[in-house]
């Protein structure tokens, strides 16, 4: 199913010869679950990808140190770093998802149901899609975007984003039909199950409610409060996109590790002492053994040759983060619980903080592959219990340690909360760990006008984005 959709873009390799009288740039000529499958596969490639994931956020956050050419440890990137990824989203999955959402419209054989179903899972990846790139740049264009009347298109600002994203997931979670089937093939995330796609979009509604609450917690709360259904009601029902393992469409951390021979991140000594100091099983799962039956963690952010001394007796990743068919995690229940928690904690829902939090605890640790046998989760959580006097502290470092190998939401829920501490390295060229992505060089090129017409500065790293306000 997933080679189909993963063919359908690059058409010429998977054409047969009668093809040739079919005009290439007609994507009418494929079918909507086509396309869905290729948004969802390139949306999970980008998103879990070296480039964004490995040699960014999880560095960023300090899950991860490079162990040889670390410029971006140290932060030196520009406009030429992220541009394949700003590219992409927008080129290729969120107008695949368009063409998707124009074909299942025109569709006039789908029943009511299915074909409400198949729009509203078109809108939750597009939110998801939306979210991502301005989670990383901030202002983006949204309202324009994708629209032949704006080929260059005007940058929304982050708040209205937010705005327009929210609309959509509620008018998606609201038009579903949990009797009618969606998609019959070609979801590759919950294979059609309209009920978990629904569970889904209110968790997504949940993460961007919370992630606006320091800015505006009434508006947060009101999008809460507003809410009808469930959330990802457990490990089972989680947002995965699983991988294959043909490397075509393989996890890309083993690709850029197995197939392109690549060995160029250790955990970081940050991650190690954390796990170690709380006894936490999940270290194992985590990160390799060195060559001397150890855990030791690189510090971040060294020089070239400080972080190549030590890449000998450093831990790497674990063979599971980089295996083939590793998932990317849209998103999971133990992000739903711990965000629950914190709304919980703010008075934004009624509800037990404290149980929350363990259940977000016992969803990574079990999702890692630990349970309570002899009681060891029991016993991880007695030890470290959730603490209501100082709950942004305890939530933000469990939240950072089971976001482990998910960078992208690791770094903004670090950025939110401001937890665990951090320091910036000594060789870092940027003054502060940097709290959001450069803008892509093709738009500094290409859409100049109205880039600039929002920054001065396209470079920069250091500037908060409008949720990231404490």
């Amino acid at each position: 199913m997933l080679l189909v959709g993963a063919c359908l873009l690059g058409l010429n390799a998977c054409k047969d010869i009668t093809d040739l009288n079919i005009d290439p740039n007609n994507p009418t000529a494929a079918p909507a679950e086509n396309f869905v499958t290729q948004a969802q596969f390139e949306l999970a490639d980008r998103m879990w990808s070296r480039n964004y994931n490995a040699e960014w956020t999880m560095l960023v956050v300090q899950h991860w140190a490079q162990n040889e050419y670390a410029e971006e440890s140290r932060y030196l990137v520009d406009g030429n770093s992220f541009d394949g990824f700003w590219v992409d989203i927008y080129a290729n999955v969120l107008r695949e998802l368009k063409t998707a959402d124009e074909l299942i419209s025109a569709n006039e054989g789908l029943a009511a149901g299915t074909k409400a179903n198949q729009r509203a899972v078109v809108s939750i990846l597009e939110a998801l899609a939306y979210s991502l790139l301005a989670d990383g740049f901030g202002d983006i264009p949204f309202s324009e975007a994708l629209n032949a009347e704006f080929p260059n298109p005007g940058y929304d600002s982050q708040q209205a984003i937010y705005t327009g994203l929210i609309e959509k997931l509620q008018n998606a979670v609201s038009s579903m039909d949990t009797d009618s089937p969606s998609f019959a093939s070609g979801d590759i995330i919950y294979g059609g199950d309209a009920a978990s796609w629904k569970a889904f979009g209110n968790s997504l509604l949940l993460r961007l409610a919370m992630r606006m609450s320091n800015v505006d917690q009434a508006a947060a709360t009101s999008v809460l409060t507003g809410i009808s259904g469930d959330f990802i009601g457990g490990n089972y029902q989680n947002a995965l996109f699983r991988f294959e393992e043909n490397p075509d469409i393989a996890n890309p951390l083993y690709v850029d590790n197995v197939i392109n021979n690549r060995d160029d991140f250790c955990v970081s000594d940050i991650l190690v002492n954390a796990l170690q100091d709380r006894n936490d099983p999940r270290i194992s799962a985590y990160a390799a053994l060195t060559n001397s039956g150890e855990y030791v963690g690189m510090p971040p952010g060294l020089t070239d040759a400080e972080a190549f001394s030590l890449k000998p007796t450093t831990s790497r990743p674990s063979a599971r983060v980089r295996s083939a068919t590793e998932p990317a995690i849209f998103m999971d229940y133990a992000e739903v619980q711990f965000m629950l928690a914190e709304a919980y904690e703010r008075g934004m829902l009624s509800g037990d903080a404290a149980a929350a939090y363990d259940a977000g605890v016992t969803a990574s640790m079990e999702y890692w592959g630990f349970d309570d046998a002899g009681g060891a989760i029991t016993d991880y959580l007695a030890a470290n219990a959730y603490d209501s006097g100082n709950w942004k502290s305890v939530l933000g470092m469990q939240k950072w340690l089971a976001y482990y190998s998910n960078g992208p939401q690791a770094w903004a829920e670090w950025r939110r909360l401001g937890e665990p501490q951090l320091s910036v390295p000594e060789a870092a060229v940027n003054p502060v760990i940097p709290v959001r992505l450069p803008y892509p060089i093709s738009e500094q090129t290409r859409n100049g006008n109205a880039l600039n017409a929002v920054t001065t500065t396209p470079n920069d790293l250091s500037g908060r984005l409008w949720w990231d306000m404490d």
